[in-house]
């Protein structure tokens, strides 16, 4: 058995955000069940759902100071359990004043006109030191025995744990920490994830860190995070296609990669899984759609009936949305004969949104009997990208601006064909998703995207641009289009969501980070 501190910024069910939250929660709960003792750490915000914690104890172990920015600041230790995971929440007012776990929120907005919805936190860099060096000083409220064996931080917004831990260490006579290893997952590694400091002199002013150790975390001017945590712990990041990307350069970084390099940083690369049974669509209770059917038995009944559902209660004309702000809509589609496509994501520049706006257009523009439903949010001008083509074919596309996981999985059960066309991807969970709901993947070929066996579990295209795009959906849909029915996919469809549940589960992931634990506890 191995005692692991997982520190995330987000876990599914309790504080939600990106796709850091899954990879937080699946990999804690399936690391339990397969014999390992678990703590979770997380701030507790205003959004922060309790109702899955159980045995909450709002006060937990002793309070401590934080030194961050100059100040001394004070910070409690909240406890509950979350099937089997301990929680330990990381409370104090700049935490608990949040309604979203990154970003501002459209009632913050309201209150607060500095404070635009959709737009990160401006005491951002306070928020993660606060909560890296409370995590760390947490182990001076514990009894020695109770050290980890491992900590596990997730991405930029905790991945300077090993460095604080370093510094602590110094001066802990006790050596509390003194047999524990770090590991850090980068979840992105793409312009605009890294959370760096400006410059030396901001790193110092939030870290308290010696500028001698600063110095190594410098690219370019900037002191970066994942640096100074490869200083102290194993690196990972969520598939081994992404991590030979980071370290040979072919991805978007920012200089990071350059930077890995000259330090001869290697990345260990090991692929998210996904949780089936919180998604399986047999279950209507868990998958929270309106019917149940089962594509590895090539039973598609009920995904179509899902997919009149979503049509006559979200994304028909004139229909009230109260949850998400609608944008064009969908004419009844034939089943038989028509041919719907989804994309759900975040709207920002990594995803090819401009590559799939023009896409759709150049789609819609030539081909009948097809339709777009397009659902998410995010940068202003990526949404309205979408919502021209909503206006331009109307009847034929359907934009749903906000997040609803029901929703969000009804689009995705009820389509035949999800499209991903990211100029990056570290993983990918989306893809999954819409395997495990019997509607195929296109994809472009990058990062953890290439999961996808290209005409076995989904398509695969190589060079992102809308033509490239366009030519391998209107192929796709001219087949769909002329068999008359979604029959002629029907092998490949139960292939794909039998392929995911056998290849990717948590638990197998686990198992694979067990051995990366073992690997580094040998190094003691």
């Amino acid at each position: 058995m191995k005692y692991v501190w997982l520190v995330s910024r987000e876990y599914a069910g309790i504080a939600e955000a990106g796709g850091v939250k899954n990879v937080a929660c699946s990999l804690s709960e399936n690391l339990v069940s397969l014999g390992n003792k678990v703590t979770l750490f997380i701030p507790l915000y205003a959004c922060t759902e309790l109702s899955n914690v159980k045995e909450f104890n709002c006060l937990w172990h002793k309070p401590v100071k934080i030194h961050v920015c100059d100040k001394d600041i004070l910070v409690t230790f909240s406890h509950g359990i979350c099937n089997g995971v301990d929680i330990v929440f990381i409370g104090n007012k700049s935490f608990s004043e949040k309604q979203a776990v990154y970003t501002y929120t459209k009632q913050e907005a309201e209150k607060n006109p500095n404070h635009k919805q959709g737009e990160g936190h401006e005491d951002a860099q306070f928020l993660n030191c606060l909560f890296e060096k409370a995590v760390i000083a947490y182990g001076s409220t514990c009894n020695k025995e109770d050290a980890p064996d491992i900590i596990h931080s997730q991405d930029a917004t905790a991945a300077l744990v090993p460095a604080f831990m370093n510094e602590y260490s110094k001066n802990d006579k006790e050596g509390f920490y003194k047999k524990t290893k770090c590991v850090v997952t980068i979840h992105n590694a793409g312009p605009g994830y890294h959370h760096e400091f400006s410059s030396i002199n901001e790193a110092a002013y939030y870290t308290d860190l010696p500028n001698e150790v600063l110095t190594k975390g410098l690219n370019g001017n900037v002191v970066e995070p994942f640096l100074l945590s490869a200083l102290y712990s194993c690196m990972t990041t969520v598939s081994p296609e992404y991590a030979q990307e980071i370290m040979d350069g072919s991805t978007q970084t920012a200089g990071l990669s350059q930077a890995f390099k000259n330090n001869k940083t290697y990345i260990y690369g090991i692929t998210n899984g996904i949780d089936i049974a919180r998604y399986d669509p047999k279950n209507t209770k868990v998958s929270l759609l309106p019917y149940s059917f089962n594509p590895e038995k090539k039973d598609l009944k009920g995904k179509y009936e899902c997919r009149d559902y979503f049509i006559n209660n979200y994304a028909s004309k004139n229909i009230d949305n109260n949850v998400l702000e609608q944008y064009g809509y969908i004419e009844k589609l034939n089943n038989k004969e028509g041919v719907l496509i989804a994309y759900h994501g975040r709207l920002v520049h990594q995803k090819g949104i401009s590559v799939l706006a023009d896409a759709s257009n150049k789609l819609l523009s030539c081909m009948d009997n097809v339709a777009f439903a397009f659902i998410g949010q995010g940068q202003p001008e990526m949404e309205q990208l979408l919502i021209n083509v909503t206006e331009r074919y109307k009847g034929k596309a359907v934009y749903l601006r906000g997040y609803d996981r029901a929703i969000s999985r009804l689009v995705m059960a009820s389509s035949d064909f999800a499209i991903f066309p990211s100029f990056f991807e570290p993983c990918g969970l989306e893809d999954f998703i819409a395997q495990i709901y019997g509607t195929l993947p296109i994809a472009h070929a990058t990062g953890g995207l290439k999961k996808i066996v290209s005409e076995e579990t989904g398509f695969l295209y190589q060079n992102n641009n809308s033509d490239e795009l366009f030519s391998i959906i209107y192929a796709l849909c001219n087949i769909y289009l002329n068999s008359g029915s979604n029959a002629i996919f029907k092998n490949m469809i139960a292939y794909a969501a039998k392929y995911v549940r056998e290849n990717y589960s948590w638990e197998k992931v686990a198992q694979k980070y067990e051995k990366l634990y073992e690997k580094e506890m040998e190094t003691c």
